[in-house]
């Protein structure tokens, strides 16, 4: 099988999600099985033939977000090329579970999020999922990127987008694939998150895509020691033999590596003009005496969020203009 665009065949082989992502994906779609089905259901052009499911794995909110009626932003999550979208369960399941961001994460042709520079036509699917979101952060890991980098060019055409930001995980402004590409005068929000172990991105591009973010509104971010592959929860074991890739090894826990990078996530959804989420977490059960509830907002973290803000600190390198 060969792709014009991308100029390379295209093998039979995916890199399977870890145990840890295949516990955080929602039923049924943490079955192999099951996801075989879906497959089954996405024409090579990327159209879902089931329009009801979506061909998309979704992370809903908790229902105390969903009623204090302040879940206003989506992400739209598009993985790494040959890797099973299940791979992106943990960091899907954070920014909802935690922080009351709605998450879909699209199923594609051979897992390669991108069809094309046309765009991949998959936040319609997530906004039907979704119809209470005003606006939508889409968030793209390696060729994920690219995907995401085509939906929110060819938005730029559109009076009213509902596309409100970019973040790129191991990932940039590919010129190579779409010409054209340039966010430089814009002021759309953006982050670029970079492994500086990563030895899959070839680094001079990915220095020299820099001047396609926007001018003033870029947040960088280096992981001290992170890799390629930290950025999802994948057995990339195989793609050494299969793809001749080499990735750097890590000298983090790649839970820090995913705490940075739902940290930057939220940093971008918190510049789109809208509020984050705020919400208050019901008790378990009637005794309280262990745990008080827990308040979500943009001025009020759990635990757990402060820790991810924290992170932002060790693998930040800045939030300036280029």
């Amino acid at each position: 099988q060969f792709s014009r665009e991308l100029q390379w065949v295209i093998p039979d082989y995916t890199s399977p999600p870890l145990a840890a992502a295949i516990e955080a994906t929602p039923k049924p779609f943490d079955d192999d099985s099951y996801m075989e089905q879906v497959r089954d259901m996405i024409d090579e052009d990327g159209t879902c033939k089931n329009d009801t499911m979506g061909c998309q794995i979704l992370f809903h909110p908790p229902p105390e977000a969903i009623e204090s009626g302040t879940v206003n932003i989506g992400v739209l999550f598009y993985g790494g090329a040959l890797v099973d979208p299940r791979s992106y369960s943990v960091i899907a399941h954070t920014l909802s579970d935690t922080y009351g961001l709605p998450v879909s994460v699209p199923i594609f042709p051979n897992d390669i999020a991108f069809l094309g520079c046309g765009g991949t036509n998959r936040l319609p699917l997530a906004k039907s999922a979704f119809p209470f979101v005003e606006k939508w952060l889409l968030v793209g890991h390696s060729m994920g990127g690219i995907g995401g980098m085509t939906d929110l060019w060819n938005s730029q055409n559109e009076t009213a987008s509902d596309i409100g930001g970019l973040v790129l995980l191991g990932s940039y402004i590919n010129q190579n694939t779409c010409k054209d590409v340039d966010f430089s005068q814009t002021t759309i929000p953006v982050a670029s998150v970079f492994g500086e172990l990563d030895g899959i991105i070839n680094r001079t591009n990915y220095d020299m895509s820099l001047k396609f973010l926007p001018e003033n509104d870029t947040f960088f971010m280096d992981v001290q020691g992170g890799n390629h592959g930290y950025f999802g929860h994948y057995n990339y074991t195989l793609r050494k033999s299969i793809l001749n890739q080499f990735d750097g090894e890590a000298l983090i826990p790649r839970d820090i590596q995913t705490d940075l990078s739902t940290g930057a996530i939220v940093h971008t959804a918190s510049r789109m003009g809208i509020s984050l989420p705020s919400f208050t977490r019901k008790p378990a059960s009637c005794d309280t005496t262990e745990k008080e509830n827990e308040t979500t907002s943009s001025a009020s973290f759990s635990t757990k969020a402060m820790h991810t803000l924290s992170m932002i600190a060790i693998g930040l390198v800045g939030f300036f203009s280029l």
